[in-house]
């Protein structure tokens, strides 16, 4: 990949994604769409840059969002937000009355292949047990760009070895093959129907919910973003948080100094206050 081409598929990149790929980054984009050049039929990374662009190249545009997006993810990764869901904002939540006057809605934005919002819905499951709560109502919804890991979320299989980073309470949403030598799991049917997945842009102008939500998760994705990107993504989130709803983010991302009408409550989690 020569510089000129590298200069104008990192900004294409930034451009449709918000994602740097700066020079360092060179080797790390090459080797992803070294393969795609032959799978298209296209001769240079040039040449496959002009073939994404066009009309014919709308299936490998996909294939390209998928590669050089970022798709890190882990079941209850950052375990302390689902502490304070369990012990803190699903309490309050429930006593302005999410969950049993209306269904509690939770997002999980840039969701990749699924772990996050499914161990969302177990610290859900684990809070009614706890508590003790009759006829709780919550519903979950997924997004991500890349129409790929939406699928795989969907399906929600996992390798078997992932039981390992999830806590004994939430073992019991997951369900073994009934062949013995398989190595997956999968996640329950009851918890999978309470969510749906969309494939959304965090860079798009609009995004497509119909009601807003009590918690949203954007974790460990807007250190890709600059600061001028950061705060069009987070403000567009936080209006699409109902009053007193929660924002979680990665433990080494900061909304402070931003201006958003949110309160910092916990390490890296905020409450969105009514806007005046």
């Amino acid at each position: 990949m020569s510089e000129p081409e590298r200069v104008k598929i990192s900004s294409f990149i930034e451009k449709e994604i918000g994602i740097k790929m700066p020079e360092a980054k060179k080797a790390l984009l090459t080797g992803r769409l070294a393969k795609r050049l032959k799978a298209s039929g296209t001769k240079s990374f040039g040449e496959y840059f002009e073939f994404i662009q066009s009309a014919e190249g709308k299936r490998e545009y996909l294939h390209f969002i998928d590669l050089v997006s970022t798709h890190e993810t882990s079941f209850f990764r950052e375990p302390a937000h689902y502490e304070f869901l369990i012990h803190n904002a699903l309490p309050a939540l429930m006593r302005d009355g999410s969950g049993v006057q209306r269904d509690l809605r939770i997002l999980s934005a840039a969701c990749s292949s699924g772990e996050e919002i499914y161990s969302a819905a177990c610290a859900v499951e684990e809070f009614i047990r706890i508590n003790k709560i009759q006829n709780f109502r919550y519903t979950l919804t997924g997004t991500d760009i890349s129409s790929h890991v939406i699928i795989k979320a969907a399906r929600g299989v996992y390798p078997s070895h992932f039981l390992q980073k999830i806590p004994a309470y939430a073992h019991r949403f997951f369900m073994h093959s009934r062949d013995s030598e398989s190595e997956l799991i999968r996640v329950v049917p009851e918890i999978r129907e309470k969510v749906r997945f969309m494939q959304v842009n965090l860079l798009d102008q609009y995004y497509p919910f119909e009601q807003k939500f009590d918690i949203v998760f954007c974790r460990n994705v807007m250190i890709y973003f600059d600061r001028e990107t950061q705060l069009k993504v987070a403000s567009k989130l936080c209006n699409a948080i109902a009053d007193n709803g929660y924002l979680l983010v990665g433990h080494s991302e900061s909304l402070m100094g931003f201006p958003l009408p949110i309160e910092g409550v916990a390490p890296a989690a905020y409450i969105v206050r009514p806007k005046n």
